[in-house]
């Protein structure tokens, strides 16, 4: 039965979150029994700031995965880091509580739910919150910046970038927060992090028409552009703008240089939400500090004489990288008691496209599948080069269902894609894929994922319909 109230005590207010489809029957009924007002958002940030803050917040999702912890991040800037944060799982999953805890919930219940025990412990959550303790402001300046070295403490480079991206434009409210690598000598870049926009990483971009972004590469020092309609470094921009016309409702850009190896290897590129504002100098100091973050996590691969990290014709990890980024995955996920999974893709008939394209165009249309497959997958997903026509990818907290949306995702991004070379009636490129998904019985040691992944490839090329071989359980008992 659920706890009662005390019948003069206020009613305890609960704010869901997440996905409305995983909610449990009759949870809102449930709920509004207990005694609870019930309030809903699509963002905490967007929840009304005229009534009393929530006493705890649930979030309702059918995994544990990225996404949920974006919401339960959402909640800490929104409400403070004290906001108890109470996970509804909709899958049966037995370690999913253990991964949506390890994500940043106070507590989590998977499926199936029993409801009155679920308020139970919602009230449980609501009365270790003093009482009269209303909505605590974002975190300051500071504190956002110790995240960050949390953060750098313990992920890698690609996702310390993410992260990094994700903290700024939320600390300061900003529409666009990027990450764009800049080659010297050349004038194109490449978005390595954006915000909110995961299908804009890995774009090629024109720096002709970004110059807050070859100035700051050119010195080396922050540009700040109060309005890009008078700021004379953007009059040859604006000549064109003539014609095309500017960017959507821009007016003041910032673009941070980050420095690696006595080098400019990539800029910050800031812009306010509120085409009238501007951001302040100790809002640039701030974001510059990260800037400086950044480029201690770029730093990280260039220490030591450890084998190149990246395939020059891909851009993708190398096997030596393969191998060390497993080594990572596996322990973190026996000492978290998360999952993970290892997929094996090969490029059907690789060679006859190689044939008919000729050696240049045979490694121009495998640099193109790989910046496809790359553009498919999540930022904190690794794709490297196995061998001539394989790819390995490593999913983190990842199961085999994940996996199979990770294939059929990049499938569907092949099947559109308009591959140099190739007419409408053209053949594509497609794909066939292994996958083995960490915890396994027969996988005490990394070695033993790749072979059980390389089976389940050979299993896949024998298939004449899906085309996906996964690692078989071995009997136990």
């Amino acid at each position: 039965m659920t706890d009662s109230l005390p019948a003069d005590s206020p009613r305890p207010r609960v704010l869901l979150l997440g996905e409305a489809a995983a909610r449990p029957d009759g949870l809102e009924r449930a709920l509004a029994r207990a005694g609870f007002v019930i309030a809903e958002a699509d963002d905490p940030r967007a929840a009304p700031t005229a009534d009393p803050s929530p006493n705890v917040v649930l979030v309702t999702a059918r995994e544990p995965d990225a996404a949920l912890g974006d919401i339960l991040e959402a909640v800490g800037y929104a409400f403070g880091p004290a906001m108890p944060r109470v996970v509804v799982l909709a899958s049966e999953d037995r370690d999913g509580p253990l991964r949506a805890l390890a994500l940043g919930a106070e507590d989590a219940v998977g499926a199936p739910v029993h409801l009155p025990e679920l308020c139970a412990r919602l009230l449980l959550r609501r009365r270790s919150r003093p009482q009269g303790e209303r909505r605590a402001p974002a975190p300051a300046l500071d504190d956002s910046f110790q995240l960050v070295h949390d953060v750098c403490s313990s992920l890698r480079a690609e996702e310390i970038l993410h992260q990094l991206v994700r903290r700024v434009a939320r600390a300061l409210d900003l529409a666009r927060c990027s990450f764009v690598l800049t080659p010297q000598g050349q004038m194109r870049g490449r978005v390595a992090a954006e915000f909110d926009q995961e299908d804009a990483r890995d774009i090629d971009l024109d720096l002709a028409r970004y110059p807050e972004i070859v100035e700051a590469r050119r010195t080396g020092q922050p540009v700040v552009v109060d309005d890009v309609h008078s700021d004379p470094l953007f009059a040859e921009v604006r000549r064109g703008w003539e014609t095309t016309g500017p960017r959507s409702e821009l007016r003041s850009v910032v673009a941070l240089p980050v420095r690696v190896g006595g080098e400019v290897a990539g800029v910050f590129l800031l812009r306010p939400r509120d085409p009238r504002s501007r951001l302040t100098p100790a809002q640039v100091a701030f974001a510059d500090s990260l800037a400086r973050a950044a480029a201690c996590a770029l730093e990280l691969p260039r220490r030591g004489d450890s084998a190149p990290a990246t395939d020059l014709l891909t851009g993708c990890g190398t096997p030596d990288a393969l191998d060390s980024r497993i080594r990572e995955e596996f322990e973190r996920a026996r000492r978290y008691a998360l999952s993970f999974s290892l997929i094996l893709v090969d490029i059907d008939e690789l060679r006859r496209f190689n044939d008919r394209l000729g050696p240049e165009g045979g490694d121009r249309l495998l640099a193109e599948l790989a910046a496809v497959m790359r553009g498919g997958l999540r930022a904190p997903d690794y794709i490297c080069r196995y061998g001539g026509d394989e790819f390995a990818i490593v999913l983190p907290e990842t199961g085999l269902e994940g996996a199979r949306h990770s294939v059929a995702r990049v499938r569907e991004r092949l099947s559109m894609h308009a591959f140099e070379g190739f007419g409408p009636d053209d053949e594509r490129p497609r794909i066939t894929a292994g996958i083995v998904t960490y915890p396994h019985p027969a996988a005490e040691r990394t070695g033993d994922l790749f072979a059980l992944v390389e089976a389940a490839l050979l299993r896949a090329k024998g298939q004449t319909g899906e085309r996906i071989g996964t690692a078989e359980y071995v009997a136990t008992g």
